[in-house]
């Protein structure tokens, strides 16, 4: 036995031993017999929620109730167990710093007992927000010792409200709905006088909506809907800066700001028209998807773009470039915000509780050292800024840049209001595309390498009709489309996707592989990576809605604006989730 065990009597009388090794709780029953321990519990340290010592200490000669609430692996899920033992008074002052070590292993530098505002939208998806909430949710944030405020939302922006109006006295705000929810605090969080401050809070997204695009990001397409690794998330999740993108609506003036996505042509279509399918969850824009096919008509716009880069094979590279960054980041660092890393296989990797809580004595010990580069790196990181393409939201500088009128930034730092959006105002190295012909040109494209060759128009050949533009901030849009392959949060940058009309056998055997984003390789997927964007109507009565994250609105016109990091979101591994395009070497390349 050494110091990461600690003898207990269990329920049953009989004795057990507490121990945490190789990064993992277990829960052993003795035998008396010399047998081999019987295993009554076994978690990742990353799972255990609480371990809370009851009793008065100065009741000598009396039993204390230790207790433990983690969540355990069910085949692909996770659920809350609660389970607590008795400690012997000999054993007392061992077990006070047993629980110490245990609760620092399990948290490392992020603070338990978080401040949780949890928003409940009882209307979205299938409407079964409230019952997960209180047989699922609401067991898991109280176990881990959470302090929660729960708010049900009544009528639409209800939620944007309640973020404009609510202290800022809130560690976390979580939303049990889908993306629409999170859509409405970040818009009203940026309204407030106290913007930049109000944004600093994290939201964190329970996945019971029926669009959850965010959660895919985070959590990837097979966790997208794991309710209690989303609750894990609330609990432990480290801060990754989101950038925004602010919209001015024209002419009316009106400001908007959006996370994931803006859409014209088809993709307005697949959404808005399916809102009587919602009860579909993901399916619904598959079918959207298809009868927008089968109509392939032309979208009748102008878009200027403020384009950083076009080149789909560099734009690639650098992704996974960054992602490679990120994963040996994980690997050499053991602990991530104080927690054992995931070795993707739902366990924990490191050598024990010793070692997790040397580990951040150690980081101590080295911070100095490291500040040293501190300056160096920020400096060079500043300038990647400057060009549109940091080094990733690991690294980047805690700086909210604003925008001017012709897409630079600017930085403002404060905890006052956001800066007033103005129109924006192109100069001649801004592109321009257009779509103004009823009948246009139908490319026969389909997959190929695309190069340098394209140069910053991506491609582009006039008199190409547009199906669609799709602009995003993230992979995924939904658990079966990655259209932004190699989007990055925290560059600055929006990704935009300018689908050509083409034969509709093209789009239908497109379908094939969107989830693992190979449309991305389409050479009728024009692909751009900008720091500005503007889009005006050419034909109002054909289509007189865009979307901003599924939200409809007028089109007429309207400018948007990136700025890098200016909100945030909980992930449990400090980036977005790595998919299997940015894991592997294309072969197109």
């Amino acid at each position: 036995m050494n110091n990461q065990d600690l003898p207990v009597v269990l329920h049953n009388e009989k004795r057990g031993l507490l121990t945490i090794e190789e990064g993992r709780l277990d829960v052993l029953q003795l035998s008396k017999d010399g047998r081999p321990p019987k295993r009554l519990l076994s978690s990742p340290i990353r799972n255990l929620l609480r371990v809370r010592l009851a009793g008065d200490v100065h009741q000598l000669g009396q039993h204390r109730r230790l207790e433990i609430h983690s969540l355990i692996e069910k085949g692909s899920n996770l659920r809350l167990s609660k389970m607590h033992v008795l400690v012997e008074p000999i054993n007392g002052p061992d077990a006070e710093q047993w629980v110490e070590m245990a609760m620092s292993a399990a948290y490392g530098d992020v603070k338990p007992f978080r401040r949780v505002l949890l928003l409940v939208n009882p209307f979205g998806g299938k409407g079964k927000a409230k019952s997960i909430c209180k047989e699922t949710v609401l067991p898991i944030l109280e176990g881990a010792g959470c302090k929660l405020d729960v708010k049900e939302t009544t009528h639409r922006a209800h939620a944007e409200e309640i973020a404009r109006e609510m202290a800022l006295d809130y560690d976390v705000i979580a939303t049990a709905s889908g993306d629409g929810l999170v859509y409405e605090v970040l818009n009203g969080l940026a309204s407030r006088k106290d913007a930049r401050k109000a944004m600093s809070i994290p939201v964190a997204p329970i996945p019971t909506g029926s669009a959850n695009a965010l959660c895919t990001n985070l959590f990837g397409v097979k966790d997208t809907y794991n309710i209690a690794l989303a609750c894990l998330n609330v609990i432990k999740g480290r801060n990754l800066p989101l950038d925004l993108c602010s919209v001015l609506l024209m002419p009316s003036g009106v400001r908007k700001w959006c996370f994931i996505s803006i859409a014209l042509g088809l993709m307005v279509d697949l959404d808005i028209g399916t809102e009587h399918m919602r009860w579909m969850g993901d399916t619904r824009f598959l079918l959207g998807f298809l009868k927008g096919v089968a109509a392939n008509k032309n979208f009748q716009c102008r878009l200027g773009m403020k384009v950083v880069e076009s080149d789909k094979v560099s734009m690639a590279r650098k992704a996974r470039e960054r992602s490679q960054e990120q994963v040996e980041a994980q690997r050499n660092g053991k602990v991530a915000n104080g927690l054992p890393r995931s070795n993707g296989e739902g366990k924990a990797n490191g050598n024990g509780l010793v070692e997790a809580v040397n580990g951040l004595k150690v980081e101590e010990e080295q911070e100095g050292e490291e500040k040293k580069g501190e300056e160096q790196r920020l400096e060079e990181q500043k300038k990647e800024e400057q060009k549109g393409l940091g080094a990733g939201p690991s690294s980047a500088p805690d700086v909210v840049p604003t925008m001017n009128g012709n897409g630079n930034n600017h930085d403002n730092e404060n905890d006052g209001p956001l800066a007033e959006a103005k129109p924006l105002e192109p100069d001649e190295t801004w592109l321009t595309i257009e779509s103004a012909s009823k009948k246009p040109q139908i490319m026969s494209k389909g997959k190929g390498p695309v190069n340098g060759d394209a140069d910053k128009t991506g491609g582009w050949i006039d008199g190409e009709g547009i199906l669609y533009m799709y602009a995003g901030l993230m992979p995924w849009v939904a658990r079966d489309l990655m259209q932004w392959p190699v989007a990055t949060s925290g560059q600055g940058v929006l990704d935009v996707v300018v689908q050509s009309v083409v034969p509709r056998a093209t789009m239908v055997n497109a379908i094939t592989g969107a989830e693992k984003g190979e449309a991305y390789w389409m050479t009728c997927q024009h692909y751009y990576k900008v720091s500005a964007l503007m889009a005006e109507n050419l034909d109002p009565q054909a289509q007189a809605l865009f979307t901003l994250d599924g939200e409809a609105f007028p089109f007429t016109s309207f400018h948007v604006e990136v700025h890098p990091r200016l909100a945030n979101v909980l992930s449990l591994e400090g980036h977005f989730f790595i998919s299997d395009f940015l894991k592997k070497n294309h072969a197109k390349e």
